[in-house]
């Protein structure tokens, strides 16, 4: 419990019998004679009573092995409620507990109920990248023993122990030499197993299996939600995108323009760090940011020859329409519904429907004004050959920042030039 005790209480380090173990930290606190603590924030009265209970009866050997790795776990937790993909939890979660763990390769195996295995759902370390299609067997697996007992097991001599899955180590050319093994839960039910390999300079012990149940309590319900979100997202994103495409179809002039729209945007965004929350949006938004075009007459929308100022009005209004159905859909976030109402809104407030100015756009409608000219000017149309990319970026940057974001289009040219 003393790794939990540190991690809670944010501890930098405790120096007992006057020999320091960790380090100093921004504060200094006597809770015994033998015992000063150092930790990284300021403590209640109530914390500091507690921690005098919690350490009254420490000893140099566990001081030894304990783990001074202040604040993170909270920071790991906080970057786990704050994203929504697996794949990124999963990342963090990994990275984490291999640092923790000293360990060469972590991995987060998830129960397949169709064919009674586990399957690697995210690996990372010496075998990662040979052993993901593998399936581990439930009945003869340390893994599925974990799985099967509901309970951390160690094994620190893998090769001997007539449990270990040798197909992994055969397939990756790696050698398992000792394993720390973890269930994960979903409510009562056990989801999957989470495990650590080759521990660089030691053996697992117990403070290990303190660290790495601590860190399957942190992901269990997250995977589980994470994963049930994922699919839901998938089918909905699916259903978005036939939407999209169809509306697409109607308009001679831009089929894929919305898929290739919404394939640009995400990588802008992640090229200017957003995380995976606004980046599911911005997908989205992308994705539908021409969807009001189902409310424009085909003879306008397809006229082959140069529109009326009447009729250019009329097309105008696309962004208000699409704007108007995407609100009145409960479960889309706000932010949607402003892709498709300002993806022709331009800085100096030239742009339309309503002659927004900087200020008042939102970081979609920035984001997708950009794109949307990008693509429709690369694009092969029935009218135009396409321009090369090059003569795009330059009247892009030629107007910047008068119409468009230049960090948005510094973006762009970075993400089309890889």
């Amino acid at each position: 419990m003393l790794n939990v005790v540190i991690q809670n209480f944010d501890l930098k380090g405790i120096a007992f019998n006057n020999i320091l173990y960790g380090e100093e930290g921004n504060f200094s606190i006597n809770i015994s004679p033998d015992i000063k603590i150092f930790p990284d924030k300021k403590l209640t009265s109530l914390e500091i009573i507690t921690l005098k209970n919690s350490l009254i009866n420490i000893t140099n050997d566990e001081l030894i092995k304990v783990r001074f790795e202040s604040g993170h776990i909270l920071e790991i937790l906080e970057l786990i409620n704050s994203n929504f993909k697996l794949e990124t939890v999963l990342k963090l979660t990994e990275d984490a507990l291999r640092k923790l763990l000293n360990s060469d390769g972590a991995s987060i195996l998830l129960y397949n109920e169709d064919k009674h295995v586990l399957n690697f759902y995210v690996t990372s370390g010496g075998a990662s990248g040979y052993i993901e299609t593998i399936d581990v067997p439930i009945d003869s697996s340390i893994a599925g023993e974990c799985f099967k007992r509901k309970e951390t097991i160690i094994i620190n001599n893998a090769q001997k122990n007539p449990l270990h899955f040798k197909k992994t180590d055969m397939k990756a050319k790696y050698k398992t030499k000792n394993i720390i093994a973890t269930p994960l839960f979903f409510e009562n039910d056990t989801i999957g197993v989470l495990e650590a390999v080759n521990k660089k300079s030691d053996v697992y012990t117990q403070e290990d299996i303190e660290v790495i149940e601590l860190f399957s309590s942190l992901i269990s319900n997250k995977l589980m939600n994470s994963k049930i979100y994922e699919d839901l997202s998938s089918t909905i994103k699916g259903i978005i995108l036939a939407v999209a495409t169809a509306i697409d179809l109607r308009d001679n002039y831009t089929h894929t323009h919305s898929k290739n729209v919404s394939t640009l945007s995400i990588k802008i965004g992640k090229e200017l760090g957003f995380n995976d929350s606004f980046l599911e949006e911005l997908e989205i938004a992308a994705l539908l940011h021409d969807v009001g075009k189902i409310g424009i007459p085909d003879e306008i929308l397809n006229k082959p020859s140069k529109l009326t100022d009447d009729e250019y009005k009329i097309i105008q209004s696309h962004t208000i329409i699409g704007a108007k159905l995407l609100s009145e859909i409960d479960f889309l976030s706000k932010n949607i519904p402003l892709g498709a109402l300002e993806h022709h809104e331009k800085l100096d407030g030239t742009g339309y429907p309503y002659n927004k100015k900087d200020g008042e756009i939102s970081l979609f409608g920035k984001i997708l004004a950009v794109v949307d000219i990008y693509d429709a000017l690369t694009a092969k149309r029935i009218y135009k050959e396409p321009w090369p990319k090059e003569k795009v970026l330059r009247i892009l940057k030629d107007d910047c920042p008068k119409k468009f974001d230049c960090e948005i289009v510094k973006a762009l040219e970075k993400c089309v030039n890889i």
